[in-house]
């Protein structure tokens, strides 16, 4: 587990808590990142011949990259996973998930028994943050996958 993360796993482990905060676990991701965005936006603003070109893009790039640059907070318990950010919440059931598919940052939890496209936009995307054998063992064991 990295030292960013503020993983709270009760004695009785029933409920894991913790914050999702990539742009600071990741500081020179980070940098890369707003850099890139920030040439691309200078780069539009001088090929459109506007600088409003430029505010758009950045202010497009920042709006899609938002789960990045802004903390999530989960809390897995008996019940299923809830997802908190400046956005809202976001609630799955331990019934309602059918398959995860994990990758190296998180998991989606998906409604479907098979791969579909559909997953992205109908389950829910889980963050690790230094933490990933701990959620997917508690995910594991509450859906028997």
């Amino acid at each position: 587990m990295n030292n960013n993360s503020d993983v709270i796993k009760t004695a009785d482990s029933d409920t894991v808590e913790w914050v999702s905060w990539p742009a600071k676990e990741r500081p020179g991701a980070t940098a890369a990142l707003v850099a890139i965005m920030l040439v691309s936006a200078f780069a539009a603003s001088v090929m459109m011949g506007n600088i409003w070109w430029g505010v758009i893009g950045i202010a497009l790039l920042s709006l899609s990259m938002w789960s990045y640059f802004l903390p999530v907070e989960f809390v897995m318990d008996s019940a299923g996973v809830s997802k908190k950010s400046l956005f809202g919440n976001e609630v799955r059931k331990w019934r309602e998930v059918r398959s995860i598919v994990p990758d190296a940052n998180g998991v989606l939890l998906s409604p479907f028994k098979e791969p579909s496209r559909l997953a992205k936009f109908r389950g829910l995307s889980v963050q690790f943050s230094g933490n990933r054998e701990e959620v997917l063992e508690f995910i594991r064991a509450r859906i028997g996958s």
